[in-house]
């Protein structure tokens, strides 16, 4: 009784928010996969890069609920001092599943970008990008176990008899802009984006459709001090539709074999909801990171207590093609 009332609650739970953040997912490390958020940053680092998270949320009940993602972006013509170094392109699927995979939500996006320098050293610059995204949702009848509660492709609660609605492929729009500057002792971010969300009304009651805007902005900030250590900043703000809040903090890197490997340890804060210890390694070409979400709501005085625990990879792909601080952000 107390197993299917579980899934019960992560059932409803997920058919009322999943679509909403299918596109921009909620994650601990965004400040590693800027390209989810915006699309105006994909193709425009020191190197093109891959990468990828793995999120677990309420980790000891089963598999309740878990993200992963990945993606790739590069820039077009990309080479020193290139007059053509102006395009980038980004290709992202991210995929939610809850219970092992009785909800399940897909979604594929594709990003395109331009930018335009300020200089002739290409140090500073400003970025539009504009997305298309693909989503998808398959609830499984066959892995449920509700008893009376699920009957001929129906879900039942007790103040209620409505029926799961079939859920068509959704969409969603975005634009975003950056302005970036990098030079060999600093790395430095600032944009915004929008997204357009088709989704319902009411995922659970209705299936309406309706039209949503999600706002999203982003600082980056890496800064080398002495004996080559460096500061990094991050802040952002999220206006979605389910939630507003602002995420922020800071970590220390130090360097280990040289001034281009670093570990680095910090820590974050998402407003109203949560501490976040950081662990992050850049080695060679590739960057590391692993944060624990320590909840300050109410969740933890239930007897189903959150356990996040957010893995994150990204590798840089072809040869380097600026002098420039190598940041844990590029």
């Amino acid at each position: 009784m107390k197993k299917n009332l579980i899934y019960t609650v992560f059932i409803f739970f997920s058919l009322s928010s999943s679509i909403g953040h299918a596109q921009t997912p909620y994650n601990s490390q965004g400040f590693m996969s800027t390209q989810y958020f915006n699309p105006a940053t994909v193709g425009f680092g020191m190197n093109n890069r891959f990468q990828s998270f793995f999120r677990t949320q309420y980790a000891g009940v089963g598999d309740p609920f878990y993200t992963t993602g990945a993606a790739v972006d590069f820039g077009f013509f990309k080479s020193n001092e290139s007059s053509n170094n102006s395009f980038g392109y980004g290709i992202q699927a991210v995929s939610e599943k809850v219970l092992n995979g009785i909800l399940q939500t897909n979604s594929i996006s594709n990003s395109l970008a331009y930018r335009i320098f300020f200089n002739e050293k290409q140090s500073s610059y400003f970025a539009l990008g504009i997305g298309y995204s693909i989503l998808t949702r398959t609830l499984d009848a066959s892995l449920l176990s509700f008893g009376d509660q699920y009957y001929s492709g129906r879900l039942f609660n007790p103040s209620s008899l409505e029926a799961i609605s079939k859920y068509p492929t959704k969409y969603t729009t975005n634009a975003g802009f950056m302005y970036g500057y990098q030079s060999e002792k600093s790395y430095f971010q600032i944009g915004a984006s929008e997204f357009l969300v088709n989704r319902t009304t009411n995922t659970i009651i209705t299936n309406e459709p309706n039209q949503n805007y999600q706002f999203l902005a982003l600082f980056n900030l890496e800064y080398q001090l002495a004996d080559n250590k460096t500061l990094i900043f991050h802040a952002d703000y999220q206006n979605r539709l389910e939630k507003e809040f602002f995420y922020t903090g800071a970590a220390v890197g130090v360097p280990l074999n040289n001034e281009m490997n670093r570990f680095y340890m910090g820590c974050f804060y998402r407003t109203k909801d949560a501490l976040i210890p950081y662990l992050g390694l850049m080695y060679n070409r590739y960057k590391l990171g692993l944060t624990y979400d320590i909840y300050s709501n109410s969740l933890t005085s239930s007897n189903l207590r959150p356990q996040t625990i957010e893995f994150s990879l990204s590798t840089s792909l072809g040869r380097k093609h600026s002098d420039n601080l190598k940041s844990l952000f590029d």
